[in-house]
């Protein structure tokens, strides 16, 4: 089965499944090209064809898998998709934290503060995985401060990848301090209703994090090629 440790309800196998196989494709132990087979699949997962082929649908959706003559194959990711997917988060984000300004509650503030100091307690115990799960609620936070549901919509569409692209990304931080120190900065100049420099805060906290993203994906890229080069020679 998937999993050992979480009950799984029929519905959401899909879901799971490819939650599963985008870490895979992401962490590139699913490389570009690769044929997926359903019933090869279904037979490693301990599922039926059905969730695997929701699961491809939904990795087709998201541009990680692609259909051809012979069913799915891997397409993966590249730098460009980095790029494209943080110039998108960039346009949203921006919007989404100005608006805050107005919108934000003190109590809403307080539950983001609530979550930088589990990114600090996380960075403290250098635990990546715990870090990247508040890290993803404090960015969800963000979307519900600026009240504008259609791009809490787009975010959601986003969340799966990033999710994935950000835990392959905290993993490679040596201190995680410097980035939970950032998102406290983003709610400060939230409360002080400090547009300008909320707006220049956000575009280069998105950009650093899509510059490391970037290296950690070209990383395994480079060595995947000397991997693949060695094994030829």
């Amino acid at each position: 089965m998937l999993t050992s440790k979480t009950p799984m309800r029929a519905p959401a196998l899909g879901d799971q499944l490819a939650d599963v196989m985008r870490e895979q494709i992401v962490r590139r132990a699913l490389r570009p090209g690769t044929h997926l087979v359903e019933d090869s699949l279904a037979a490693q997962y301990g599922v039926s064809r059905g969730p695997v082929r929701d699961a491809l649908r939904l990795l087709e959706t998201q541009g990680l898998v692609e259909s051809r003559r012979r069913g799915f194959f891997v397409v993966g990711l590249t730098q460009r998709d980095i790029e494209d997917l943080y110039e998108l988060r960039e346009a949203i984000e921006v919007v989404a934290v100005t608006r805050a300004i107005e919108l934000a509650t003190p109590e809403r503030l307080e539950a983001g503060r609530a979550i930088v100091r589990e990114m600090v307690a996380a960075a403290d115990r250098s635990h990546a995985r715990e870090f990247a799960q508040a890290d993803l609620r404090f960015h969800a936070l963000l979307y519900e401060l600026g009240g504008n549901r259609r791009l809490i919509d787009v975010w959601k569409d986003c969340r799966p990848l990033i999710a994935s692209l950000m835990r392959l990304t905290v993993e490679e931080d040596v201190d995680l301090h410097p980035s939970a120190h950032d998102h406290g900065r983003l709610l400060e100049l939230i409360a002080a209703g400090e547009a300008d420099p909320l707006a220049a805060a956000m575009r280069a906290h998105l950009r650093g994090a899509r510059d490391r993203m970037g290296r950690a994906v070209l990383a395994m890229i480079e060595a995947e090629a000397g991997w693949t080069e060695e094994s030829a020679s």
